[in-house]
């Protein structure tokens, strides 16, 4: 297996949240995310939680500070550039993730599919097998309306680690309560740290019980103090 570059996969240097900058407690986030690692990060405001999911994943700027994926900052890239640098990256999370127009089936591959030009057949056949990992009989077919929640939750998880991202991004308040996919998510983070990939887990309980098996290189709380470290009770 090729080895990837060692180099930091996600930076968060003197980050100010935009919601929070006339803040009179802007909440500095600071975060050196490295490959091979996954950080565990308990953000009690869902606001506070999705605004940084945004900010790691380029869709917004910092008011204050840099975020550099991959070492680069993303303030730096055009909203084309952004696009393709996101190819890199699996997210896990279940608002406004699932395009009315589509399949779940097709918006699993839709990444894949464009940006990695693979095979449908070949895609189908890995999102087999993490389907298979998350406890789902199949890759759902139907649209976002007539497939159970249970089924997307699953689904979501497929598409987040679906080929070999350097970062995948957990967000998913409906995930975190399901504790029979505890073993699943440890086992699906273990192969993607394998791969080179680094994982940020942004949830809203560091006891949440689907990330119960997950080992986690760094531990941390976002509150009023901005981002500290943080003890992980079990």
């Amino acid at each position: 297996m090729a080895v990837r570059p060692s180099r930091m996969v996600l930076s968060l240097q003197g980050v100010t949240l935009p919601e929070r900058q006339h803040s009179s407690s802007p909440a500095r986030l600071d975060l050196e995310l490295p490959r091979r690692s996954v950080a565990l990060v308990e953000v009690d405001d869902e606001a506070d939680a999705v605004a940084m999911v945004d900010l790691c994943v380029g869709m917004t700027d910092p008011s204050a500070g840099h975020v550099r994926f991959l070492g680069v900052d993303w303030a730096s890239r055009t909203p084309r550039e952004r696009m393709n640098r996101r190819r890199r990256i699996g997210a896990v999370m279940q608002t406004d993730v699932w395009p009315a127009h589509m399949s779940v089936l097709d918006s699993i591959l839709l990444a894949g599919a464009y940006h990695f030009n693979r095979g449908r057949d070949e895609m189908i056949e890995d999102a087999t097998e993490l389907a298979r990992l998350f406890v789902l009989p199949g890759l759902p077919t139907g649209r976002r309306e007539t497939t159970p929640r249970r089924a997307l939750v699953r689904a979501a998880c497929v598409r987040g680690f679906l080929g070999t991202p350097d970062l995948v991004v957990v967000q998913d308040p409906v995930l975190e309560q399901a504790a029979e996919l505890a073993v699943p998510m440890a086992q699906a983070i273990s192969t993607a740290k394998d791969r080179g990939g680094a994982v940020l887990w942004i949830t809203a309980s560091l006891a949440a019980r689907a990330a119960e098996f997950v080992e986690p290189e760094q531990v941390l709380r976002l509150g009023e103090q901005g981002l500290v470290r943080a003890r992980r009770g079990r």
